[in-house]
């Protein structure tokens, strides 16, 4: 299938072939790409208005975010599960114009009314101030420890860019069958897999949450499926069970966050046939930086997070931490375009130059290499004391039963730990606290601890 220009009736012929494996029908299945465009025009929202998209993975999403495009407006794909009340906090920071829901009560947004629109929701917000962008722009949220509190704004044409070098930089080829089970509002599944696969012309299969190994491995084997990705979340529940992976999928990608060199060790043991690539990226970035091809690395590589992609230039800058912990700067042109709602976090996302962003996490390049060490923020003084994050965070998530450490610091004089733990293996507070007494010194024991259940695939940053 050769390349799409993604306008029209291109689109709509496109995801008519898109497979989707949760088989519930759904009003407005049948509904054109440039049907929703003409009914996104006839609300007279203003050109370049934000529509948030809240939905499940489903065709219907698909076909909302390129209605949104192709009626002029810009898209941004959030959680289904957003709760109202963040839904309308997050509306009124980024000036977002309307949000499409499967349902929606007007009263929770302080509104008094919505209107169908392909047999879903939609509701027009009145009571902050909204903002207008230019049309062919997406808008992208920002995630972190406190959740998305911000977004950046990027050129469609700067995405379908980034997801074609991601897709050079993983060998997809145009007769590869993609599958698609990580929720699509992350940066990494819509770009570097549902746009790569539009751009090349590769099939796609969609599906959802909740992962499980054996819904997975059957998806695999039962569609023909020679093209995934994961989260290292995904990765260990994969292991956890087995590790195999059907022998007709030929590539692998792990992205979201580093995936530990002994899981990618033996995930390759259990599959040695697999091409397996690891991922590095940010949303600012448009979103993915680098690619490692872990199965053609030697051992002392896997802890790298590999090669910019083409188009891509890493730079390093001093921040006082010596040579193995500068922080990484990246120039593309795919960098986002503008910063909406909140500021970004210190040291992370920011501009220092036109197509340059900060990324504030540290490192530094090994013959090309990218191999990246903690943040900028990992260091803060608690009660005058100098106290490393990332050795509070390491320590905790080498605990066995821990998925992830999130600590916190409050007005410089307390410290704040988030555990998000296996929601089979439950810890008490006092627990977690007599396992950390003797690993951590007395600065870098938290004040407080919030412990977190987690079902499989939950986590992603």
């Amino acid at each position: 299938m050769a390349a799409l220009s993604l306008r029209g009736a291109d689109i709509d012929a496109y995801l008519a072939s898109v497979l989707f494996l949760d088989d519930e029908r759904e009003d407005g299945d049948t509904c054109r790409v440039t049907e929703l465009a003409g009914e996104l025009r006839a609300l007279s929202l203003p050109p370049g208005s934000i529509i948030m998209i809240a939905l499940p993975n489903g065709l219907r999403l698909l076909r909302c975010f390129f209605a949104v495009l192709e009626a002029g407006h810009v898209p941004l794909l959030a959680p289904p599960s957003m709760p109202s009340a963040r839904v309308r906090n997050v509306a009124a920071k980024l000036g977002i114009s309307a949000v499409i829901r499967p349902r929606i009560t007007p009263g929770d947004f302080g509104e008094r009314e919505h209107v169908r629109f392909a047999g879903l929701d939609l509701l027009t917000f009145s009571t902050h101030a909204r903002r207008c962008h230019s049309p062919g722009q997406v808008a992208l949220l920002t995630s972190g420890t406190s959740g998305f509190t911000s977004g950046c704004l990027h050129d469609f044409d700067a995405l379908l860019r980034n997801a074609e070098r991601h897709a050079d930089s993983i060998g997809l080829r145009s007769e590869d069958r993609i599958l698609v089970s990580l929720p699509i509002y992350y940066s990494f599944a819509l770009v570097a897999q549902v746009l790569a696969a539009v751009r090349i012309g590769a099939e796609l299969v969609v599906t959802g949450p909740p992962f499980t190994p054996a819904r997975y491995n059957e998806s695999i084997s039962g569609y023909g499926i020679t093209a995934s990705s994961l989260t290292p979340l995904l990765v260990d529940t994969l292991l956890g069970s087995d590790g195999g992976l059907p022998k007709g999928l030929r590539v692998l990608t792990v992205g979201g966050q580093a995936l530990a060199p002994e899981r990618t060790t033996a995930l390759l043991r259990r599959n040695p046939l697999l091409e397996l690539y690891l991922t590095y990226g940010l949303t600012e970035a448009g979103p993915r930086v680098t690619t490692l091809a872990a199965h053609r690395e030697p051992p002392h590589r896997l802890t790298s997070a590999g090669r910019p992609l083409n188009g891509v230039q890493l730079m390093v800058r001093d921040v006082g931490r010596g040579e193995r912990e500068q922080e990484l700067l990246v120039r593309s042109d795919t960098v986002y375009r503008e910063r909406l709602g909140a500021a970004s976090a210190p040291g992370r996302g920011g501009l220092v130059a036109p197509g340059t962003v900060a990324t504030g996490d540290l490192g530094h390049l090994d013959d090309g290499y990218l191999f990246l060490r903690g943040r900028l923020s990992d260091f803060a003084i608690i009660r005058d004391e100098k106290v490393s994050l990332a050795s509070v965070r390491q320590i905790t998530e080498s605990l066995a039963g821990v998925i992830r450490a999130v600590p916190s610091v409050q007005d410089g004089r307390s410290l704040d730990l988030d555990i998000y733990v296996h929601h089979e293996f439950p810890q008490s507070e006092r627990a977690i606290r007599r396992r950390l007494a003797p690993l951590l010194t007395p600065s870098e024991r938290p004040d407080r601890i919030r412990i977190h259940p987690v079902h499989s695939g939950a986590i992603h940053k």
